[in-house]
């Protein structure tokens, strides 16, 4: 597997991780556009891009299992690095059990209504801050520790 990686990337998280993250912000877009549009295929699309989201989500987690245990964590990095394992979690349980409600609520129907639609923008816009932080802890990893860098 180490053969697939270029030479400056010390394991697959950093290849894999903004995936999740860019589908999310992606599905957030639709979801607010077709509340303006009334389009139904941008909530479908946006339920894809969610569920692809939670999918790839998983890849990084496991990536990022794999990869703490093959940097060298300087001591005082080892407690932001608890934090962003932590948020990362949080982040894939929101995100996959948000998953499970979108495509619920699509398959029923259910987010036909204005309101119901409205409140589900609100909490995929909320998972995007679980988001934040949970990159933001990621990078103080890397740019405040070194976490992963070659030298």
């Amino acid at each position: 597997m180490e053969a697939l990686l270029p030479d400056w990337a010390p394991n697959l998280h950093p290849l894999i991780i903004h995936f999740p993250i860019v589908l999310w912000a992606v599905a957030v877009l639709a979801d607010l556009t077709s509340l303006f549009s009334g389009k139904s295929w941008l909530k479908h699309m946006a339920v894809a891009l969610y569920t692809l989201g939670a999918l790839s989500a998983l890849a990084a987690y496991f990536s990022g299992e794999q990869a703490i245990d093959g940097v060298s964590l300087p001591m005082q990095g080892e407690l932001t690095a608890s934090k962003h394992s932590d948020w990362g979690h949080y982040t894939l349980y929101f995100f996959g059990g948000y998953t499970l409600i979108r495509l619920l609520f699509l398959w029923k129907k259910w987010d036909k209504n204005k309101w119901v639609a409205i409140v589900l923008f609100i909490l995929g816009t909320s998972g995007l801050g679980i988001v934040a932080k949970t990159a933001d802890l990621g990078g103080k990893l890397v740019y405040k520790y070194g976490v992963g860098i070659k030298k």
